[in-house]
C-alpha cells in the first residue's frame, strides 16, 4: 500500500513539475511574441523580399502578421552554415517561405523545426539499408531533406527557384515534409484538425493512383511527387502556394483540402 502511494506522490511530483515547466516556457514565448511584436521589422529584411510576389501581395494585416512571423523563426531557430556563412539574406528568405505554411496557424503552432543547415550547392548524402540481409548504399544529390526538426536545404537551389519565379519551392517542400512528419512519421498526410481524414485520404489517395497508372507526367506536378504519398504532399504544398490558381483548375479537391488544413486560401490572400 506504501508503495503505491509513494508512486501516486512521485508521478503528481513529475505531472507538476512538468506544468510548471510548460507554464514557464508559455509566459518566455508569450513576453517574446510580445517584445518581437513591438520591434520594427527591419529595412533590410524588407529589401530581400521585395521582389517576392506572395510577399508583395499580402495584405497590410497579413503582412504585419508575417513580420512577427519571420522575427520570430529567426530568433527561435539554430541557423547552421555548411562551407559557407549564413547571412542576413539567407535567413530572411528561408525565413519567409517556412512562415508562409505558418501564416493560418496561431504563433507556435506546429513548429516542430528546431535547426536550419543550409549549404552553398546541391550536398551529397549517403544512405544505407538492408534488404533480406544485403547491405546497400545509395549516394544522393540533393536539394534538401528534413527529420526529426532539422531541415537542409541549398542556397544555390532557393536562388534558382525564386529567379525562376515558377512552381518549385525547395524550402516549402521541406517544411511540408515536417509537418508531414508531425504525426510521428511521413506518410503524406499530417495531423489534420480542420480537415476530414477520411474525406483526405479519399481525396490525395484517388489522385496520387491515377497519376501513377498515366503514361505520361502530370505537367504541373511532375514525375517526382510520384514517388510516394509523403512526397505528393509535399509537392501539392509547394504548387498550393507558389501557382495557386493553376493548382485549384487542375486540383480542386486537393486544393480544398490543403485550404482546410493550411487555414488560408492562396488564391485569394496572392490574388
Amino acid at each position: 500500500m506504501d508503495y503505491y502511494l509513494l508512486l501516486i506522490k512521485l508521478l503528481l511530483t513529475l505531472l507538476l513539475f512538468f506544468l510548471f515547466w510548460q507554464s514557464i516556457k508559455y509566459f518566455s514565448r508569450l513576453h517574446k511574441y510580445k517584445k518581437l511584436k513591438s520591434t520594427l521589422f527591419p529595412k533590410k529584411y524588407k529589401k530581400y523580399l521585395k521582389n517576392i510576389p506572395q510577399y508583395k501581395a499580402l495584405s497590410p494585416k497579413l503582412k504585419e502578421k508575417m513580420h512577427l512571423l519571420i522575427l520570430l523563426f529567426i530568433d527561435q531557430k539554430e541557423f547552421i552554415g555548411a562551407k559557407m556563412i549564413i547571412t542576413d539574406e539567407i535567413k530572411t528568405i528561408i525565413a519567409f517561405y517556412a512562415s508562409l505554411l505558418q501564416l493560418g496557424f496561431a504563433l507556435g503552432e506546429k513548429d516542430q523545426v528546431n535547426t536550419i543547415i543550409v549549404y552553398p550547392n546541391n550536398f551529397i548524402y549517403d544512405e544505407r539499408s538492408q534488404n533480406e540481409g544485403v547491405h546497400q548504399n545509395e549516394t544522393m544529390i540533393l536539394e534538401g531533406q528534413s527529420a526529426n526538426g532539422t531541415v537542409v536545404l541549398s542556397w544555390q537551389d532557393i536562388k534558382q527557384d525564386i529567379a525562376q519565379r515558377e512552381k518549385e519551392n525547395v524550402i516549402i517542400h521541406e517544411f511540408a515534409h515536417e509537418l508531414d512528419f508531425e504525426s510521428g512519421y511521413a506518410n503524406g498526410t499530417p495531423i489534420l484538425e480542420s480537415s476530414n481524414y477520411r474525406r483526405w485520404s479519399e481525396v490525395f489517395s484517388t489522385a496520387f493512383n491515377r497519376l501513377k497508372n498515366l503514361s505520361k507526367e502530370d505537367n504541373l506536378l511532375g514525375t517526382y511527387a510520384l514517388t510516394n504519398e509523403a512526397e505528393f504532399f509535399a509537392v501539392c504544398s509547394e504548387r498550393f502556394f507558389e501557382t495557386p490558381k493553376d493548382f485549384k483548375k487542375n486540383f480542386p479537391d486537393i486544393y480544398e483540402q490543403l485550404k482546410l488544413f493550411y487555414r488560408v486560401d492562396t488564391v485569394i490572400i496572392f490574388q
